[in-house]
Formats: C-alpha cells, structure tokens, sequence
C-alpha cells in the first residue's frame, strides 16, 4: 500500500511540474520537493496555494492601523482593536474545553491594542506584536483577506 502512495505521489509531483510557470509572478515560491529522502515525499498541491499573500505590510501609527499590501495591487487597512479582539490564540479565542479570555465585551487597555511589530508566519499569514507582549495569534492571509472584503 505504501509503495503504492509514493508511486502516486511522484506521478502527482510530474503532472504538477507541467502547470507551474516558473516565470509567471504567483508561482515561482512554490518548493515542488521540499524533502525527498527516497520513503517521504512531500509535496504542495494543485490547490493549496491558490491564495493571495501580502507582500508589504506597515504599522500606521497616528491613525491605528495596520496597512497591508497584497500580491493582486489590493491594500487593506485593519484598526488596532478590533485586529486584537479577532485574535485567534488559544488565550484569547478558546481551545478545547478552555472558553478563552476574550468576547464583545471585553475592555482593551490602550496598551494592549498597541500594535508594536508584525512578523510573517510561513507562507500564510502574520503574527502582530502587542504593546503588553501578546504575540500569539496568528492571523492568516485568508482571514484578513476576508476580514477587508477581498475574498
């Protein structure tokens, strides 16, 4: 059975190598074999990176907002608070049995909706630093894409 999953897997890797464009702008990043030790072969497939990502992003102080820029031209502004309430860590959001600590009527300090920095996560979204340290949630392209109207 195994033997006969990597025999479709390397067939799966030859047919996708046939519709990416290396030169077109939306595929070159994508790693085709990531790791191939002659038992595991892993790859990306068709549709799993078919989403848009941001390519720039800026923390606009005076007005409180995190601006993005995306790989199609779009840019969405997010606001401080509402960003840090859709935070989705397990602290905040819940997990498991665990409610979480935030809902509609939780009260932020100023501190805590001070966005410090922003760092990428992989490929697929950006974790905010806070002003009171919170740096746990990550926020995925697809959701703020969501989030701004874009999807």
């Amino acid at each position: 059975m195994r033997a006969e999953i990597d025999r479709q897997l390397i067939a799966r890797v030859s047919r996708l190598g046939e519709v990416l464009d290396r030169q077109d702008a939306s595929d070159p990043h994508l790693d085709l074999l990531e790791v191939f030790d002659g038992r595991h072969l892993r790859i990306i497939g068709r549709v799993s990176d078919v989403f848009h990502r941001a390519t720039d992003w800026e923390i606009v102080a005076p007005t409180r907002v995190l601006r993005v820029t995306w790989d199609d031209g779009n840019v969405s502004e997010y606001a401080w608070e509402p960003l840090r309430r859709a935070c989705m860590c397990a602290y905040c959001h819940g997990e498991g049995a665990y409610k979480g600590e935030v809902n509609e009527d939780t009260t932020f300090t100023d501190e805590q909706t001070t966005l410090k920095e922003v760092f990428p996560v992989g490929r697929y979204g950006l974790t905010p630093s806070w002003g009171d340290g919170h740096d746990t949630g990550i926020y995925t392209f697809k959701m703020l894409r969501r989030a701004s109207g874009l999807e």
